[in-house]
């Protein structure tokens, strides 16, 4: 004689997982975050918490949440890309480099001030950094 069927068991498991995913869906429908990225920043300047952008002078944050990146009139693109994956930016510098190899972009890098978005892929922050369209 079982005391437990697997089926049973198997059963309940079943019903559960599918109890819980629907439960999930209806808590979440119509959810919208109360505050924006830029007000969260906001806030936690305000509270004293340090961002880490605002100490360097090649990269600061504006108050909307963009960065603004410094390129100096003698950096290299590979300055540059190291510079980029070193705060965060890009995810890969080899990335960033064989891209304006392959582009042949070298000599194409402008010095000046750029804004990036915290959606701007790679591809995009090199079409902004050389001008690109």
């Amino acid at each position: 004689m079982k005391l437990i069927d697997s089926k049973s068991v198997l059963l309940g498991l079943g019903l559960g997982i599918i109890i819980t995913s629907l439960l999930g869906i209806i808590f979440f429908v119509g959810y919208k975050p109360q505050l924006s990225d830029a007000e969260i920043i906001s806030y936690a300047r305000k509270l004293g918490m340090v961002d880490g952008y605002e100490s360097g002078h090649d990269i600061r944050r504006r108050e909307d949440g963009s960065l603004v990146f410094t390129i100096h009139e003698d950096d290299s693109f590979t300055d540059v890309s190291k510079r980029l994956y070193d705060a965060g930016i890009i995810e890969s510098s080899i990335e960033f480099e064989i891209i304006i190899k392959k582009e042949k972009l070298e000599n194409a890098i402008k010095p000046g001030e750029y804004t990036i978005n915290y959606n701007d892929d790679t591809k995009k922050i090199i079409e902004k950094i050389t001008e690109l369209k």
